[in-house]
């Protein structure tokens, strides 16, 4: 027996891929842009709850996420795999214990952009230590950069994580 299957590609998808992609290489150049690690990682932990929720696999959304997180730390020169390290990380040390512990609700959107850009940094900074390499220090920039994206973050996932 033949099974006929029927592929739907989401235009809403292609449109956000297309967009992330030119946003990550305009932000090379602009500097005050917000790198986005800390809302992909509030995306992606929204995933796996929905994936635990209703017991889906993982689609297309995880597998573009973990591909924006490459294609940024090629971009801003990070070490290469440093955010999905970082990433496992984050969600295996503090994720629960931060949706667990923080009493206002609200704020675990902006918590979770702050322990993924320190998570970030620490790993850059230990595998630049252990290459004997100069290692990127916290500057204003990026400090607007995490701040702007605290905001987004909490705008569009308060509450939904």
């Amino acid at each position: 027996m033949i099974k006929n299957y029927r592929v739907s590609i989401n235009g809403g998808y292609i449109f956000l891929g297309i967009f992330y992609i030119i946003y990550q290489i305009l932000g090379s150049i602009f500097t005050y842009t917000p790198l986005l690690y800390g809302l992909f990682f509030c995306y992606m932990i929204y995933l796996l709850e929905q994936r635990q929720k209703t017991f889906n696999k993982l689609d297309f959304r995880w597998y573009f996420s973990l591909f924006f997180l490459f294609f940024t730390d090629i971009t801003y020169d990070f070490f290469i795999f440093s955010s999905w390290i970082a990433f496992a990380l984050f969600y295996y040390i503090c994720a629960d214990w931060i949706k667990t512990s923080l009493k206002i609700e609200k704020f675990i959107p902006i918590a979770f952009v702050l322990c993924a850009y320190f998570f970030i940094f620490l790993l850059d900074f230990i595998f630049s230590y252990m290459n004997n390499q100069h290692f990127k220090a916290l500057s204003f920039g990026y400090l607007i950069s995490i701040g702007i994206e605290c905001f987004l973050a909490y705008v569009f996932f308060r509450g939904k994580i």
